[in-house]
């Protein structure tokens, strides 16, 4: 009679076990995903908008990476989605690169991520990217014969008027840094109302101040409160400039201080020196 009772027992407790395994299986079946699936953003269910992306990319992203994407404090995106893939270029996004200097976005739904990555599928066949054909050795004389050294520094060896470029062969195309090269203006960062001071493709913004005397000071801004701004000019000089004492504060969008080597570079001599640039990738 004993050992009747003990197998009933025994069966229902393995009766209950295996009840219970099977809901545990079928809730984690019905609700819960796969380690890709956390790790995937949801596919968007209409077509992304490159457009759009390009927008948000302007919001978002070009206070690092440049108004062309072609690099600036981050580096060059043209062709990341290709080599990538837009699912990994989504997450990067969305979260960010953990122990580097790329944040993720709280803000950004996994569908804008995928119209900023859209909008970075438009630029792999852009000119904005392409092979340097140049003779990096005739570039380097060209590089100093121009002067270039007087504004730029290259591993602590320079002026500090533009930009430093001692990896700028890293995060700039070919055909983005000719571009610059006959056009320095063009497609220069535009600053929002996210703040003016983000990154340092800002502090090359141009400004215009004329005070009460009639004195004119053109520079760009390097610092800037509620009261004050300070300018440095094409010499390098700073001017600290009191706001209330100003006639006039404008900003000179599309205007910088390097000048143009279009009309006095040959297209071969540009090569040259962009070919030079390009392999400016780490500190010497």
């Amino acid at each position: 009679m004993n050992s009747v009772r003990c197998l009933r027992r025994v069966a229902l407790v393995f009766m209950a076990w295996t009840l219970t395994a099977n809901a545990f299986h079928v809730s984690q079946a019905a609700g819960q995903e796969s380690p890709a699936d956390q790790q995937s953003p949801t596919s968007p269910a209409t077509p992304a908008d490159p457009e759009q992306g390009k927008h948000l990319f302007a919001q978002n992203c070009a206070p690092c990476h440049g108004a062309d994407a072609g690099g600036g404090d981050g580096p060059n995106l043209h062709g990341v989605p290709a080599s990538l893939g837009d699912t990994t270029v989504q997450g990067i996004v969305r979260r960010g690169i953990p122990g580097t200097a790329m944040p993720g976005s709280s803000t950004l739904s996994d569908k804008q991520a995928a119209n900023i990555v859209a909008y970075l599928r438009t630029l792999d066949s852009a000119t904005t990217s392409g092979p340097a054909t140049g003779d990096p050795k005739k570039g380097e004389a060209l590089y100093n014969f121009s002067g270039c050294s007087a504004c730029h520094m290259i591993a602590g060896q320079g002026g500090s008027i533009g930009p430093e470029l001692t990896r700028v062969g890293a995060m700039r195309g070919a055909t983005s840094l000719k571009a610059r090269l006959q056009d320095p203006g063009a497609n220069l960062p535009q600053v929002g109302d996210g703040g003016a001071f983000g990154s340092r493709w800002a502090q090359y913004l141009m400004y215009r101040a004329i005070e009460k005397n009639g004195r004119v000071v053109e520079g760009m801004r390097v610092g800037e409160d509620s009261f004050t701004i300070v300018l440095k000019d094409a010499g390098g000089k700073f001017h600290g400039l009191w706001k209330p004492d100003l006639r006039s504060l404008e900003k000179e969008p599309g205007k910088s201080f390097m000048p143009s080597f279009k009309d006095t570079l040959s297209a071969a001599q540009q090569d040259d020196l962009v070919a030079y640039l390009m392999t400016l990738k780490s500190a010497q």
